[in-house]
């Protein structure tokens, strides 16, 4: 697959998620990144309205994060994030899925949990991450028709924070079953425009990396991990 840095943009979120994040760095780096028609640009809760000032004027969305990066909250706190992020400008929430009731076999809770964030996020797109990389094949279509059936039409591979890495075969395996009936967000240890591209070719619609700056010699001012002084990543 071939595309232009334009064409790469537009499949691409990047985030700026991370413990030492100030206002500060949020207005850099999304002051970098104009004019790099990315997507959608990713931040933690707290940054929601300032970001969506900086990306008015823009075609990126801004996403934000519930029960992330470990899907460990309960549907009622989930729900109010949910609101929280609608109320402060939102357009899409990646939501953690409940990854014990996953693994315990109880794929009605999951579902169940998936309605009800959907129903709180009204018009906004919800995105669920599936945490691939610690279930099974069976549990693995067995999730992601919870969450079609809970309402949500887009799933994340994996949260880029605890050391999970989405594999092609994953990609492969969600696009076989289910077709065009989910959008398949491929996330986690993606780092190269090689690995981007191998994915989209596999079969996901978007890519979620940290790193977009190493997917274009156009992008290094992207460096955002540079910005907050973490060094390369």
């Amino acid at each position: 697959m071939k595309l232009t840095d334009e064409e790469l943009a537009r499949r691409i979120i990047t985030s700026i998620i991370e413990a030492s994040v100030t206002e500060g760095h949020i207005k850099e780096f999304l002051e970098k990144v104009d004019g790099i028609p990315f997507y959608g640009i990713a931040v933690d809760l707290p940054f929601l309205s300032i970001s969506a000032d900086l990306l008015k004027n823009t075609d990126t969305k801004l996403v934000t994060i519930s029960s992330y990066p470990l899907g460990g909250m309960t549907t009622e706190v989930k729900v109010k994030q949910v609101e929280f992020a609608r109320k402060y400008g939102a357009d899409a929430i990646d939501v953690g899925i409940n990854c014990n009731a996953a693994k315990s076999g109880d794929f009605k809770t999951v579902e169940d949990d998936v309605r009800k964030v959907v129903n709180a996020a009204g018009d906004r797109e919800v995105v669920m991450c599936t945490q691939l990389g610690i279930l099974t094949n069976q549990e693995k279509i067995k999730v992601c028709q919870a969450i079609l059936n809970g309402g949500s039409k887009a799933i994340k591979t994996n949260s880029g924070m605890v050391g999970l890495h989405t594999d092609i075969e994953d990609v492969e395996l969600i696009k076989r079953e289910f077709g065009d009936e989910l959008i398949i967000e491929a996330s986690s240890g993606i780092r190269t425009r090689e690995q981007a591209l191998a994915m989209l070719e596999a079969g996901a619609d978007i890519i979620h990396t940290s790193t977009p700056f190493k997917m274009s010699e156009n992008w290094k001012e992207v460096n955002f991990y540079e910005i907050v002084g973490l060094g390369k990543k």
